[in-house]
C-alpha cells in the first residue's frame, strides 16, 4: 500500500511540473500584464500631484480640486557601485510568538539551498540562530541544511525575524562562494520526516525526485549573476521640460496667465489634462527604451513591483536581472547612459545568488 501511495505521488509531481513548464510563457506574461497597470497607475498619480503643485505656482488662477490621490514617496536614488546587499524583496513579517523558538528534538531540515556537490561536509556554526550548517548529497547534488524542530521560525520581535532573514542569506551567499552554482530557497523552508520516514531521508527523495529539474535550472543560473536595476524620474523635472518645449502646453499657459481668475479655470482645466496626457505618453515610452536596453545585456529578466521610498522621484521601472559574470560591466555602462539623461537616476545593486529565477 504504501509503495502505490509512492507512485502515485511521484505521478502527480511528474504532471504538476510539466503543467509548470508548458505554462511558464504564459505565467510570464501574465506577470507583465499585471504589473504594468500598477505602474501606469502609481504613474498617473505621480503626475497629477506634480502638475497640481506646478500650477499651484501661478498667482493668477483660482485652485482648484485635488486631480487624485497624491504623490507616494519612491525609492531613493543615484547610480551605485555594484555591492553585496540583501537580495530583493526579503520581506520580514512578524508572527504569534516571541523570541527565539523553544530548542525541541531536530525533526526537521531548515533548507537554505541547493549546491553542486556530492560530498556531506560541514560548513561550520553559520547558521540561523548559530546551527551547524552541512549538506545532504544525492548523485551531484547536495542540499545545504540545519537541523531543527519541524515547524516555522516565529517571532513577534521583527528585529528577531530579520536576524533570522539575514542569517539565511549570510549562508546562501558562502555557499555560492564555495560551490559556485546555488539555488537558493526562501526562508524558513523546512523538510520535515514522517512516520515512515526521516527527515534526512526525505530530503534525499526530493532531491532523487526532482533531479533533472533541479539540474535544469542549475544550468540556467551557472556562471551568471543576479542584480537589481531601478530607474528613477523626478516628475517636476519632465513637467517643466514638456512645458517648454511643447508649444500647445505654452500657448495654453500664456492664455490661462491672459485670462481672470475666473475664466482661466478652465484654461487651467485644459493645462492640466494636456500635461498629464504627455506625461503619461512620455512615462510609457520610457519605460519600453529602458527595459529594451537593460534586455541587451541580460540573459533573463522580471518586471517586479515599485516601491515606495523617496517623495521627491517615482520608481519608472523595477527589474531583477540574471547576468552573465563577464557582462556586468556592460550593463552597467548602458545603466550609467540613462543615469545622466537629465531628470533620471538609476540604482544599480548586486551581485547576489538568483533568487529571483530558481
Amino acid at each position: 500500500m504504501k509503495r502505490i501511495r509512492e507512485i502515485i505521488e511521484r505521478i502527480v509531481r511528474q504532471e504538476i511540473r510539466s503543467a509548470l513548464a508548458d505554462s511558464e510563457d504564459i505565467v510570464k506574461e501574465a506577470v507583465k500584464t499585471s504589473l504594468l497597470p500598477e505602474l501606469r497607475a502609481a504613474t498617473r498619480d505621480a503626475i497629477s500631484r506634480v502638475v497640481e503643485d506646478m500650477l499651484k505656482e501661478s498667482p493668477e488662477v483660482e485652485e482648484t480640486p485635488p486631480l487624485s490621490a497624491s504623490i507616494t514617496p519612491q525609492e531613493s536614488a543615484g547610480i551605485q557601485e555594484t555591492e553585496l546587499v540583501a537580495p530583493p524583496e526579503a520581506e520580514i513579517s512578524a508572527s504569534s510568538e516571541v523570541g527565539a523558538r523553544p530548542k525541541k528534538d531536530s525533526d526537521g531540515k531548515y533548507l537554505y539551498c541547493v549546491a553542486e556537490g556530492s560530498e556531506r561536509i560541514s560548513l561550520g556554526k553559520i547558521g540561523i540562530e548559530g546551527n551547524e550548517v552541512y549538506t545532504i548529497p544525492y548523485k551531484d547534488l547536495c542540499a545545504v541544511v540545519h537541523n531543527c524542530p519541524a515547524q516555522p521560525y516565529k517571532s513577534e520581535d521583527n528585529e528577531v525575524v530579520k536576524s533570522w532573514i539575514m542569517a539565511h542569506q549570510k549562508v546562501v551567499d558562502i555557499a555560492w562562494e564555495k560551490f559556485g552554482t546555488v539555488l537558493p530557497l526562501g526562508f524558513d523552508t523546512i523538510i520535515q520526516g514522517n512516520e515512515d520516514t526521516d527527515p534526512d531521508e526525505n530530503m534525499k527523495n526530493w532531491l532523487r525526485e526532482d533531479y533533472e529539474s533541479l539540474k535544469e535550472k542549475m544550468e540556467k543560473v551557472r556562471g551568471k549573476e543576479e542584480y537589481g536595476v531601478q530607474v528613477f524620474w523626478d516628475p517636476k523635472v519632465i513637467a517643466h521640460k514638456i512645458v517648454q518645449r511643447n508649444e500647445e502646453i505654452q500657448k495654453l499657459e500664456k492664455e490661462m496667465k491672459s485670462k481672470p481668475k475666473g475664466a482661466a479655470y478652465m484654461y487651467k482645466q485644459k493645462l492640466e489634462r494636456a500635461i498629464k496626457k504627455e506625461m503619461e505618453a512620455k512615462a510609457d515610452q520610457y519605460f519600453k527604451d529602458f527595459y529594451n536596453q537593460t534586455k541587451k545585456h541580460v540573459d533573463d529578466l522580471r518586471v517586479e513591483k515599485t516601491k515606495e521610498i523617496d517623495k521627491d522621484k517615482q520608481m519608472l521601472m523595477n527589474l531583477s536581472c540574471l547576468v552573465r559574470k563577464d557582462k556586468s560591466k556592460e550593463l552597467g555602462e548602458e545603466l550609467e547612459k540613462i543615469n545622466k539623461m537629465e531628470g533620471f537616476s538609476v540604482r544599480f545593486t548586486g551581485p547576489w545568488p538568483p533568487y529571483s529565477f530558481t
